[in-house]
């Protein structure tokens, strides 16, 4: 935030926006994009969207102007949009029925822990280095987990559901 103030000299309302764009593309990636991960695969899908999701922090240490950044948190907002249901899917797929509630509780504290100390290093590292530093950090790491997943990301057999059985399912 002081960054948008201080550096790129924001308005209040440019910064609302850049913001937005990001939720605003989150929710309707989310929506139109969900099932995906279906119909490709979730190795290809999850990459492609921490690729996307990483466009943020490019965008922030790139360009000042406000246009390209919100670009930038529109394209972040949809590789979130493809990754998160990915990586759900992705979890339940390898996890005994019995353990899938805590599975996905661990996915959700570990999102809830990365939001925690996020931005409790940003306030740690930003005097020392800058904020441009922080993001191109920040940019990096998520690269190297796309490369990470990209290279050695090993999704479990496909397990096709009968269609007798699949059919009764939705009519329960």
């Amino acid at each position: 935030m002081f960054y948008a103030y201080d550096d790129l000299r924001w308005t209040s309302s440019q910064l609302g926006l850049v913001m937005s764009t990001y939720g605003a593309a989150f929710t309707a990636g989310e929506f139109a994009l969900g099932r995906l991960s279906d119909r490709l695969g979730r190795k290809p899908v999850l990459v492609v969207g921490l690729a996307l999701f990483s466009a943020q922090f490019a965008g922030l240490v790139l360009f000042r102007d406000p246009a390209w950044i919100v670009l930038s948190f529109l394209l972040a907002g949809l590789g979130n949009a493809l990754y998160d249901p990915a990586l759900s899917a992705l979890i339940l797929d390898m996890t005994p029925p019995e353990h899938t509630a805590g599975m996905m509780g661990l996915k959700g504290m570990a999102g809830s822990l990365g939001n925690l100390l996020g931005p409790a290093l940003v306030v740690l590292f930003t005097p020392r280095v800058g904020p441009r530093i922080i993001f191109l950090g920040a940019a990096g790491l998520v690269y190297l987990l796309t490369l990470l997943s990209g290279l050695f990301l090993r999704a479990p057999e496909r397990v096709e559901i009968p269609r007798e059985v699949s059919d009764t399912a939705a009519v329960r």
